[in-house]
């Protein structure tokens, strides 16, 4: 009899051990999956993405017209803690390779493929900013629109958070010539940071032409060295 008690309570002790488990996996899923204040995750993943010290980049534009696909920029960029810029790729049809290191900016020359040095030059510090030399600049946010949660994405690794928008950006460049824009924000699970931003936007002149920004955000917080290149 002794045995067959002991027997039932490691049974009982089980199934209320799967039961707890079981609900605890359930609140999990309910606050990972349903449980997502869109208003909340905004502020958070806006926040702790324009606070990064550090990150790494992929910038890519493109104008869709009438006449085709016309592309602007594909280029690759690393900033670093100290505010030195390394930034590499296509703009507008060339090849460029920029330093920014303190207030000195390194511009390799395509044709001669000699550095060109410009002192007490600081294109971060100015007013109007290209979304390539500054890409945190597309998420400077000052009002939101149609706000939806999207859920967790499965066919990316980590299954981050996807939010859509419809932003006012408070960026001088782009809203001279851009209006009406629309927002995707891939959001990192366990850290809330911006990991991904596709937007668009259409021209204020010409309807049928869109501007079309897709930024990737990784190596959040790493240690970067930009040190300036060395003149061959």
């Amino acid at each position: 009899m002794k045995v067959f008690l002991s027997k039932l309570n490691l049974k009982t002790a089980l199934v209320v051990l799967a039961l707890v488990l079981a609900g605890t996996g359930g609140y999990n899923f309910y606050l990972q999956e349903i449980k997502v204040n869109p208003e909340e995750l905004l502020v958070k993943a806006l926040d702790t993405t324009h606070a990064l010290k550090s990150y790494r980049f992929y910038l890519e534009a493109f104008l869709e017209t009438e006449g085709g696909h016309i592309e602007i920029s594909k280029v690759n960029g690393e900033c670093a803690s100290t505010g030195d810029l390394h930034l590499w790729g296509k703009m507008t049809g060339q090849e460029v390779d920029i330093y920014q290191v303190k207030d000195t900016t390194y511009f390799k020359d395509p044709v001669s493929q000699r550095w060109m040095v410009t002192p007490g030059n600081n294109p971060l510090q100015q007013d109007i900013f290209l979304v390539e030399v500054n890409p945190l600049s597309i998420l400077k946010i000052t009002e939101v629109k149609e706000l939806q949660y999207k859920g967790r994405q499965k066919n990316m690794p980590g299954r981050p958070y996807l939010l859509s928008l419809r932003p006012e950006i408070n960026n001088a460049l782009l809203n001279a010539y851009w209006h009406n824009f629309s927002c995707n924000l891939w959001i990192d699970r366990r850290e809330p940071y911006i990991r991904q931003v596709d937007l668009v936007a259409e021209h204020r002149q010409k309807a049928g032409d869109s501007l079309v920004i897709r930024l990737q955000l990784y190596d959040f917080n790493k240690r970067i060295d930009i040190k300036p290149p060395q003149q061959k």
